[in-house]
This record gives C-alpha cells, structure tokens and sequence, in this order.
C-alpha cells in the first residue's frame, strides 16, 4: 500500500513534466513561423476534364434473314476479321421465302406472256378485221349514193313508185349509219391496242417487282451467315443457338441486334470540358479539331500542336498514364442540371492504349499554361500586406536584433497552379521566405506594450 502511494506521485509528476515540455514546444514552433527556400523549376496550369473511353466504331450487327440461329462461333471479346463468320441461321425459312418468290415471278412472266398475246391480237386482227369492214362499207357507198340520187329524181318526177324510193333511201341510210358503226369499231379496236400496251407495261412491272422480291429472298438465303463486315472486336453477342430471330426486311424495328462489333484500332477519350475552358482547349487545339475554323491564338499559352501530347489517366491503371491529342471539339453544347459542357474528343497515341476498354472513366489534363527553369515559391508564401499589394515576408537581417520584425517585399507574379508561384521580380533563388508568419506569444505582446 505504502508503494502505490509513493508511485502515484511521481507518476502525476512525470505525466506533468512530459505536458509542460510538449506545450513548450508546439508553442515554440507556433510562435517561429516556418520557412522554405525560392528555388527554380517548371510550372504547369493543367484544364481538367473527364469522359468515357470508346472504340473509334461500334458498329450492331443484325440479321437481314430471318429463322433459328444454328450456331454461334464467336464469343465477346474475339478479335475477327472482314468476312469471318459470326453467326449462321437454319436456311428453311428463307428458302421457302425463295421458292415463294419464284412462284410469284414465274405467274408474273405468264401474265405477261398473256397481255402480249392480246395485244398482238388486237394489233392485227382486231384492228385489221375493223379497218377491212370498214372499207368494204365505204366501196359501197358511191353506188348506194348514186342510186339514191337517181331513184330520188324520178320519184319527184313521178316516174318512180314511192315504194321502190323509199326502199332505195333506207339502203343508202342504213349504208351510212352502217360506216358510222364501222369507223366506231376502229376506235374501239385502236382503244383496245392502247389499254393492251398498258397491260403490257403493267405485267412488264410486276415481272421486275417479282424478280426484285426473289433477289432479295436470294440475298437473305444467303445473309444466314452472317459474316462481319470489317475488322475489329466482338464486345457483345445477344444471340444464343436455339434461338428465334426476325430479320430488319420483315420488321418496323430494322431487325434482332445480334452482336456488337467495336473497331479498337484506334480508341479515344470523350471528355465534357467546362464552357468556362473550352475557349483556351480550342486555342490550345490544332486547326483540324476545331469546329469554327482558324482562329488566332491569342492568350499566350503554349499551343497543343498534332503532336503534342494530352495527359489520361483511368481509375483501373492509377499508376499509369496515358497520352492523346485533340481530334475534334463538338460545337453542339450538352446542358445538365444548369452545367454546360462541350464534348471533345482525344485519340489515345500511347503504346500502353491496349490496356483501355471500352467506358473505363478517364481523367484528361489539357496543358493550358506552361514556364520552363522559373523562380519560384510555394503557394502559402505568397500574402498581402496591409496596403493590399501582392509579395512576401522574408527573416529580418540579424543584426535587427530577435524582436525585429518580418520583412514584406513587394512582388511581380507570374502564373500560380495553387502550390507553386511564379516570382518575375522581386525574389532570386536561394532566398528564404516564410509559408507561416511567426506569432507573438501572450508575454511577448504585454512586454511589447510594457515598453511602449
């Protein structure tokens, strides 16, 4: 008992005298501020953007026939070439869809025979035989007239009975309305040719229109196998054996999407760059990207040329980077919860793009400023004094004496990234400015106003 109470004492003590020493000394540092040196270096004001990594194309596949998909020997993520097949459907329902066709065309070319055969009918006999009543009407007509004529004068001379006149004018006016009736039937006859001839073109049609739909159920036999239609990679396959599918030439919705074929020989990044940035990205761009044409660069930034390079990054590879360049700045705004992006697109130039895939968020950084071997200052150097003007404090010389004050030297800034400073006058490399001014400690301020 008596040692716990020996040990207590001294422990309280120890715990106060560890206090007292660790105040003293975050007091200390507190109270003498912290310096850094002004050195040299580069300096780098970056614009920041993120977007979606894509594939140059991304093409869908879809069936123009229609049937059972037989087999599938592709799978995702497959690297294929033009003409490789992808998937092939069971023939029976388009070569049905063929013989069909051909029924059609072959009716069609019978009709067609038909028309031709009337209108050669009524080319030649029907207008023949009308034209040849016609004339045997008008070879008659002279005679009838001149018997009526004659048989007319007598009965006025009362030396012909009434009976015989009046037989002979019936002759003669049924001879007329007879060539009356016979010129009726040439115009009739002529009237048949035309609407023949349009019989004609329209069997003429419907043999094409039926030649067509059979050619087109040809193609379609043959479309189940779908082959792909370019180089590239299968990033998606919707379709399974056993499967039933409509192709785009019998449905509304353009037919079944079968696959999904992406072209990764070159990919590029999407990004959404603030309306605020998107005047220095398109200075900074070369003259090929940009939607309005050349436009001078007038803000004195160093300019992304076609072989400059963009900077990338993606959250699956945070330890590598990734390069690019400016391919096109879309004009068209995208607008979102009263935020106004433009999107531009950077082709990705690194060696290392193979490792990007398709929708991986990145991270662009457009170089928008840069100095190269500048004097400069962390950022938290940089102050105000009481007259507002830009600078820094620096140590007072020695021989001020410890109560001296720190000194403010007034400064001509260059560009700040928001840890480094540039200093175009004022400062030289090597010297020594203060990040966190010194604090007056409660004695030193009474001391301070004691003397006063």
């Amino acid at each position: 008992m008596k040692k716990v109470l020996i040990w207590v004492p001294l422990v309280a003590l120890v715990g106060l005298g560890y206090y007292s020493l660790r105040n003293v000394r975050m007091q200390y540092k507190f109270t003498r501020g912290e310096t850094a040196k002004v050195g040299r270096g580069d300096l780098t004001i970056p614009i920041n953007a993120t977007g979606e990594v894509q594939p140059r194309s991304r093409r869908e596949i879809k069936a123009e026939a229609s049937g059972e998909v037989e087999a599938v020997p592709v799978k995702a993520g497959d690297v294929v070439k033009e003409g490789v097949l992808l998937i092939r459907l069971k023939p029976d329902d388009e070569e049905r869809s063929v013989q069909r066709a051909e029924q059609d065309r072959d009716r069609a070319e019978t009709n067609l025979r038909r028309a031709k055969i009337t209108l050669e009918q009524r080319s030649t006999s029907g207008l023949a035989a009308s034209n040849a009543r016609l004339e045997q009407l008008n070879a008659r007509l002279p005679q009838a007239k001149a018997n009526y004529k004659h048989k007319e004068g007598l009965y006025k001379e009362s030396d012909s009975p009434q009976l015989e006149y009046l037989t002979v004018k019936a002759e003669y006016e049924s001879l007329l309305a007879q060539i009356k009736q016979g010129e009726a039937d040439v115009e009739d006859a002529k009237m048949a040719i035309r609407l023949a001839n349009e019989d004609v073109a329209s069997a003429e049609t419907a043999v094409q229109t039926a030649e067509t739909t059979l050619g087109d159920a040809q193609k379609r036999l043959v479309k189940t196998k779908i082959t792909s239609p370019a180089d590239g990679m299968i990033v998606q396959v919707y379709v399974k054996e056993g499967e039933v599918i409509q192709g785009g030439k019998t449905t509304f919705t353009g037919g079944t999407v079968l696959a999904v074929l992406a072209d990764w020989s070159e990919c590029y990044v999407r990004a959404e760059v603030d309306e605020a940035d998107i005047g220095v990205v398109k200075e900074l761009s070369p003259e090929s990207a940009r939607p309005g044409g050349n436009e001078a660069n007038t803000n004195g930034a160093t300019p992304i040329t076609a072989h400059s390079k963009v900077k990338i990054t993606v959250e699956a590879f945070p330890d590598q980077q990734f390069e690019g360049v400016i391919e096109r700045i879309y004009p068209e705004a995208k607008k979102q919860a009263s935020v106004t992006t433009y999107l531009v697109d950077i082709v990705v130039t690194s060696d290392n793009r193979g490792r990007l895939m398709s929708s991986m968020q990145g991270d662009v950084e457009f170089t928008a400023k840069s100095v190269y071997d500048a004097v400069l200052v962390p950022h938290d150097a940089v102050k105000r004094d009481p007259n507002n003007e830009m600078g820094v404090y620096v140590p007072p010389d020695a021989s001020q004496g410890e109560d001296a004050e720190p000194k403010f030297i007034k400064c001509r800034l260059g560009l700040d990234n928001g840890m480094f400073a540039q200093i175009l006058e004022g400062l030289k490399e090597g010297d020594v400015v203060y990040t966190t001014l010194p604090q007056k400690t409660e004695k030193e301020r009474e001391d301070e106003e004691a003397r006063k």
